[in-house]
């Protein structure tokens, strides 16, 4: 059931892409006229046309952005007790020799940092967990990450690295097997707005009841002509949704 499960809810994200939707209702639109079935042509190009426009106009993200984000603020909370701060990956660039933390990790190495900083403020103990792997090749998104924090000034004691993980479920799955074993009363959960969410939902699923702390917020802008960047920004919070309606299931038919 789990794999049926899993193959639905993967087609679902892909058709999260505006570009993939297109192209599946215009080859559904196509079948329908060369049947000579006009009217249910024609009723899927007005739904296709209608469905681009709310997309790439910024009218969906609009929506989904508030029902991921409105529950969070990007004000950090103070760290008074001994804790640990997940970060989690989000993904990796390379150009040429060169690999690097991609263009959103920085403002989750940044939240990170200061969550960490406010810590050794107050005089707390306090552990950075940098989870991911996020690639086959070249270092894991935890080493870059560490390589980063260290640089800012965090001791390498003060850094654990979580290198087996290639998703936001496998994050949950073995950061928190390493929680269990740490002694710290509370843990903070860094990663993007758009995506904390449903990290925190994984996490739970998982018996870790972490302090969400979004590194930051997106939205899209809602314009008169349609632009790419509505596009991207619909998708990536559309294909969020998915993923926690899926966790959401899979929790309560006990597949998780």
């Amino acid at each position: 059931m789990k794999i049926l499960l899993n193959a639905i809810f993967s087609v679902l994200k892909i058709l999260t892409d505006p570009f993939i939707l297109f192209v599946v209702m215009a080859i559904i639109i196509v079948i329908l006229r060369k049947k000579n079935k006009y009217k249910a042509a024609l009723l899927g190009i007005i739904i296709l046309t209608s469905t681009i426009l709310i997309i790439t106009t910024g009218i969906v993200g609009k929506l989904t952005a508030q029902y991921l984000q409105e529950e969070y603020t990007s004000k950090l909370p103070p760290v008074s007790s001994p804790s640990v701060i997940v970060i989690l990956g989000g993904g990796t660039v390379r150009l040429n020799e060169t690999q690097e933390s991609n263009l959103i990790s920085y403002s989750r190495l940044i939240a990170a940092f200061k969550l960490y900083q406010n810590a050794k403020q107050n005089k707390q103990p306090c552990k950075i967990l940098a989870s991911g792997n996020g690639n086959h090749n070249g270092s894991s998104e935890a080493v870059l990450y560490a390589k980063v924090l260290t640089e800012m000034g965090v001791p390498e004691t003060d850094i654990i690295k979580e290198e087996r993980s290639m998703n936001t479920y496998e994050n949950a799955k073995y950061s928190s097997v390493i929680l269990r074993k740490l002694s710290s009363s509370k843990v903070y959960l860094v990663t993007s707005g758009f995506h904390i969410k449903r990290a925190a939902v994984i996490f739970k699923t998982f018996g870790v009841h972490p302090v969400p702390c979004p590194s930051d917020l997106i939205n899209t802008h809602l314009t008169v002509i349609p632009n790419s960047y509505n596009s991207a920004m619909t998708s990536m919070m559309l294909g969020e949704i998915v993923g926690i309606w899926q966790v959401q299931l899979y929790n309560r038919l006990g597949l998780n």
